[in-house]
């Protein structure tokens, strides 16, 4: 567990030397702690993504019906993780190929989605930083839809009790808890307390 933390704290330290946004650090560590609990729910500690455990843990994720852009973005952060170990030495290959590993939107649509890329992401993130141009209200849907992958539908539904944790019900009735990192957490209470009038909700 001890060398699988000094990892995680080196990808978080290289990510900031890349120059990477804190947002979209926060993003990766996100993902990359959720595929290392459900491997260790699974009887794998190792932190390392052979081919086999990535398609596993994909498989989980279309299963418990995350939309198809989360989990883009996910794939998308694990193939950075992977790209982090390769260049310490701890991985002699990518496992991770995003042309072959993305998600079809759904098996009645031809269309196959392109998550946005990181440059993309980066400028989005530098554009809603201005107040002139984006209100905090709209900030906040861009985080929301960004990170943690909600329709529309499941949007409006977000209450206030549920801050630190998202309890969203899908397609079918079918509900799933989605974590708030610290950034989303920050937004959301400033949100609710100096730019929307108190509700019941």
């Amino acid at each position: 567990m001890e060398n699988k933390d000094k990892t995680i704290i080196g990808f978080e330290q290289w990510l900031i030397e890349e120059g990477k946004a804190n947002t979209t650090i926060q993003s990766y560590l996100g993902d990359i702690k959720q595929y290392l609990n459900y491997m260790s729910e699974k009887g794998t500690d190792s932190m390392f993504l052979p081919r086999f455990s990535f398609v596993r843990y994909k498989q989980h994720l279309i299963d418990d019906n995350y939309k198809s852009t989360t989990i883009d973005k996910k794939i998308n952060s694990l193939k950075v993780f992977n790209d982090y170990l390769i260049l310490i030495g701890e991985l002699s290959e990518s496992y991770i190929q995003l042309k072959k590993d993305r998600v079809p939107i759904s098996s009645e649509s031809e269309h196959v989605v392109t998550a946005l890329n990181e440059n993309e992401v980066e400028r989005l993130l530098f554009y809603i930083e201005d107040i002139r141009k984006v209100s905090i209200r709209n900030k906040l849907i861009i985080y929301l839809l960004l990170y943690i992958g909600v329709r529309i539908s499941e949007l409006i539904g977000i209450k206030r009790s549920e801050i630190d944790w998202l309890t969203i019900r899908g397609k079918g009735g079918k509900d799933r808890n989605v974590p708030m990192n610290d950034t989303l957490i920050r937004q959301m209470k400033d949100y609710l307390a100096n730019h929307r009038p108190m509700t019941e909700s």
